[in-house]
């Protein structure tokens, strides 16, 4: 009997074995292993913080960084631990210590976002809006995560409002969002049109309770909609007034406002302003509210993007709101890079295609925007539209005043000037316009300054100049010479074409005035600055400038890689990125060819002459076809400095063919403005005519002819014969 039963146990076993179940029950003590393997180490990392052992703590909180447990379930391990406040205590003092402050910060990033990711769990939030009618400590702590969980619980706490729930449940939830705020208003917004006229009007007196502006649009627009009922848009006009709304503003006009200040980056319309993603929210009928994150970089754009397209809907018309649209395409295409905006579908085109269709009107509004901004990038862009849809007047002349164009002439960054130069230089007005007398100099900068990038030094003592100049120089910056303060590099500043960044160490005391000076004068207000300081200041000097783009606060110490990096990143973000050979080789070529067709359609509206050193200069720097599109150019200066310099390089060349054109280009100069040859260069081109066969020959007595020189130096020639 005993040995049947046995019999009959092993085979239940063989039986449980083969159906799979026993690798479940050896699962659970696994995993419970792994568990208690970062218990431990938990333990290990405070115990050892606390007995002052880094090397123990570091290899400790390095095994807890890169363990395979979600960052969620770590905190849910200290939760349920039940030394949260230990951890807090030791994270606080490993941050202190050298050896341990990187490895600190990254647990501690760990342990945040699982807090975070703990939070939004949709399965979470659900039993917290359930415990919200439970006992009293109960909703207490319910209402403290679905608070901590912001916009993320707003979609199931609306589904609560809008369904057949308890009156209880339905205002615990409604206290909720109240309590919310802030992060609650755009998916509400969101949300607004799409609901019942009861529902409506729910939401209404809920926005009109959090007193956020940026609910003020949608209340508008729903105020004015004529397929709702009155008493929806009584309830919509009853909170836009306790919002403080104008009620006489058009909704196209609050849209635009709500735009302005997305464009402005404002972090009070950011939900999680310091996280690598944020929500766009939307709202389907039939699945209710949903939200697709995007890069925080690019947050504020979409957001601009989607509030000029509701005042769009308002009115087509409006010039506000399509520039809006245009130029926040633009900068979040340009933030993007090579990242991924799940917002812009497969259909939409490139920005630059809905700049040029919209007109050079539009254009013309984001340029503005660019100038005042100082935005380098945005502003090539709307150049670029301008050149494509532009055309005679309206490139300098908007509404009777000068265009931004003119004002880009002017831009504290060399591209943009090429840009809005080449731009005017091509429509080759007739009739001079104010602002026409800085484009051939720009254009002539362009042939003189190629690639060369120019940074500038402000140290409090030598050693620390010498150390950064040399350093920036490494980079490829041509550095101007460095100084201690910004008054004492004012005459260097007038010699420069412009400065590509700044690179100040100096205490923090002298710091906001000197950038101050730097951004309030005209010449170098967009150049990005960077500002070395030490570690314990950083804190202090970033929260000074972390609404001004164009300063990075960068710790001393760092390796120069990492400056480097550094550097680059900041130029990136504020001109793009700095001008390479390439691109000075191409705009010396398009500079070129434009001052060619100024000179030769003679265009009262500029002076050529004042192109004449760089074209002088670019006989001798450049070859080939911009050579002689140079020496084209001067045959149509009337100086002497333009046809001795056509002299100069004639007698001297050894190519035929180059030869011949040089020669011709003297004979269209002499004809046009008569004789500025010296005697030396008569002398040498005499004897060219004498002793030159073939097309050279011809081409020389041409020229020798042209600049009515004595017939008798031919005599001998004849006579000869």
């Amino acid at each position: 009997m005993f040995y049947t039963s046995l019999r009959r146990l092993c085979l239940l076993g063989l039986i449980v074995c083969c159906l799979g179940l026993v690798p479940n029950v050896v699962a659970q003590p696994i995993e419970q292993e792994a568990k208690s393997k970062e218990a431990e180490l938990l333990e290990d990392f405070v115990h050892y913080v606390l007995v002052a052992r880094p090397e123990l703590a570091h290899s400790a909180a390095q095994a807890l960084v890169e363990s395979s447990i979600s960052d969620a379930d770590l905190y849910r391990l200290v939760d349920d631990m039940g030394i949260g406040k230990r951890i807090d205590d030791a994270l606080v003092r490993a941050a202190r210590i050298a050896e341990l402050e990187e490895i600190a910060g990254a647990l501690q990033s760990r342990l945040n976002r699982g807090r975070i990711d703990m939070a939004r769990d949709p399965e979470e939030i659900a039993r917290h809006i359930q415990n919200l009618v439970g006992t009293p400590r109960g909703r207490l702590m319910a209402e403290s995560a679905l608070k901590a969980a912001g916009e993320y619980a707003v979609p199931q706490l609306l589904e609560v409002l809008t369904g057949t729930n308890s009156t209880e449940l339905k205002a615990r939830c409604t206290q909720v969002l109240l309590n919310i705020g802030r992060q609650a208003v755009t998916p509400l917004t969101v949300a607004l049109p799409h609901l019942d006229p009861v529902n409506q009007e729910r939401i209404c007196d809920i926005l009109g309770q959090m007193n956020y502006f940026h609910a003020v649009p949608a209340l508008r627009t729903l105020m004015e909609d004529t397929k709702t009922t009155p008493a929806v848009r009584t309830a919509a006009r009853a909170a836009a007034d306790r919002l403080g709304a104008i009620i006489d503003a058009e909704p196209v006009q609050m849209w635009v406002s709500l735009a302005e200040l997305y464009w402005g980056e404002s972090e009070s319309l950011i939900a999680w302003p310091s996280e690598a993603t944020n929500n766009i929210w939307y709202y389907k009928n039939g699945t209710g509210l949903y939200a697709v994150p995007v890069p925080t970089r690019i947050y504020s754009e979409v957001m601009a993007m989607q509030c000029s397209e509701q005042a769009l809907k308002q009115s087509a018309d409006s010039l506000d709101a399509l520039s809006m649209w245009i130029a926040a395409n633009f900068r979040r295409s340009d933030e993007l890079g090579d990242g991924v905006d799940p917002t812009y579908g497969p259909d939409r085109r490139p920005p630059l295609y809905y700049a040029v269709a919209s007109g050079p009107a539009s254009a013309q509004v984001v340029l503005a925007r660019a100038n005042r901004d100082l935005n380098a990038r945005l502003a090539r862009h709307a150049i670029e539209a301008l050149n494509g849809t532009a055309g005679d007047a309206s490139l300098w002349l908007a509404n009777n005043r000068p265009s931004p164009l003119i004002e880009s002439l002017e831009f504290p960054e060399r591209r943009v000037q090429y840009d809005a130069a080449l731009a005017l230089g091509r429509a080759l007005p007739m009739s001079p316009f104010d602002g026409a007398d800085r484009v051939v100099p720009i254009l002539a900068g362009a042939i003189r300054t190629g690639d060369e990038r120019f940074a500038a030094v402000i140290a409090e003592n030598q050693e620390d100049q010498r150390s950064l100049a040399s350093n920036l120089r490494d980079m490829g910056f041509t550095v101007l010479p460095p100084r201690s303060t910004f008054a004492g590099m004012q005459a260097d500043l007038a010699s420069a074409p412009a400065v590509d960044l700044f690179v100040l160490m100096i205490s923090p005391e002298r710091l906001l005035d000197t950038i101050a000076s730097i951004q309030t004068d005209e010449r170098i207000s967009a150049s990005p600055v960077a500002a070395l300081v030490a570690s314990q200041d950083v804190p202090k000097v970033r929260s000074q400038f972390d609404s001004n783009r164009r300063v990075a606060v960068i710790r001393l110490g760092l390796q120069q890689a990492q400056m480097d990096a550094a550097l680059q990143a900041l130029i990136g973000r504020t001109t793009g990125e700095l001008i390479t050979r390439q691109e000075a080789d191409a705009y010396a070529d398009e500079s070129l060819h434009v001052l060619r067709d100024i000179a030769v359609r003679n265009s009262a509206a500029y002076d050529i002459k004042r192109a004449e050193t760089a074209l002088v200069e670019a006989l001798s720097t450049y070859t080939g076809e911009l050579r002689l599109t140079a020496a084209q150019t001067l045959a149509w200066v009337n100086g002497s400095r333009a046809q001795s310099a056509l002299m100069t390089a004639a007698l001297g060349e050894s190519d035929e063919a180059v030869q011949i054109a040089m020669l011709d280009y003297i004979a269209q100069s002499a004809k046009r403005y008569g004789s500025y040859a010296s005697e030396s260069q008569i002398r040498s081109l005499v004897n060219l005519v004498k002793t030159a066969r073939g097309p050279v020959a011809t081409a020389a007595a041409q020229a020798h002819g042209a600049l009515n020189l004595p017939a008798s130096n031919m005599v001998p020639l004849i006579i000869s014969n």
